[in-house]
């Protein structure tokens, strides 16, 4: 049973539900399901990003007594930039989305990455950077929702500068943009990181083929994604194509 014939049922049988009771609204009903997330592939072209594959992930947590799972989609799209590092063109521009299922039953809440500071959302959904250590907040932007067919919900941006380590071997600046709206039951992670070089006209040119990637998200059961596993998606040996 999908997330949404739990909530259902929940619903229910949460009028009669009382101490005790809970377990047996769950008994049959523990599994979750996030609706699959990607960008259009207009607007990756666009963009100039190459789409990675998307991986099925799995979270398990003990939520209202019982152990729950829920699958969640995460798309990563990447784009190689020229830097003046010792990388061989180096994937440094990183656009990665997240659906998630947001499920409350009984007064309770589960959502797996609902916890999580940005820095770890960054390191959760793509896996060019890591150890990011994020310094400030610097701003942000709202990209309204009448430019975003797929999710008709204005997504709102926040920038942040830092650092991080670029496919495990060098340290460079880097700029985030994050923004976590709901959508159709679901929570949703929008994530890009581009390095914040001296000297590189990157941060403008990179702001732009983000807001590019925003708009063309689409999200919806009948969203169609390339599942891959995680080690394949972060690699970046997927090809375009859908299931």
């Amino acid at each position: 049973m999908n997330r949404r014939s739990f909530v259902a049922a929940a619903a229910v049988g949460a009028i009669g539900a009382s101490a005790g009771c809970l377990s047996d609204i769950l008994d049959d009903v523990t599994t979750f399901e996030a609706s699959p997330i990607r960008v259009s592939e207009a607007a990756a072209d666009e963009a100039g990003y190459e789409y990675q594959g998307t991986t099925e992930r799995v979270e398990e947590r003990e939520f209202a007594g019982e152990s729950v799972e829920a699958t969640n989609y995460i798309s990563e799209y990447t784009r190689t930039i020229d830097l003046p590092l010792d990388l061989d063109e180096p994937d440094a521009g990183v656009f990665a989305l997240v659906s998630t299922p947001d499920v409350s039953v009984a007064g309770e809440t589960f959502n797996p990455v609902g916890d999580m500071s940005e820095a770890e959302l960054a390191e959760y959904v793509q896996g060019q950077y890591d150890e990011l250590d994020l310094e400030r907040n610097v701003g942000g932007r709202a990209i309204d929702s009448d430019d975003i067919e797929g999710l008709n919900t204005t997504v709102s941006l926040s920038t942040y500068e830092g650092t991080a380590t670029l496919q495990g071997e060098v340290d460079v600046d880097i700029r985030l943009d994050v923004a976590q709206p709901d959508h159709d039951d679901d929570h949703l992670v929008i994530m890009a990181v581009y390095p914040d070089v001296d000297d590189l006209p990157i941060e403008d040119d990179e702001t732009d083929r983000v807001d590019t990637l925003v708009a063309g998200i689409e999200h919806g059961e009948d969203v169609e994604v390339e599942i891959v596993d995680e080690d394949e998606a972060d690699d970046g040996n997927s090809d375009d194509e859908d299931e």
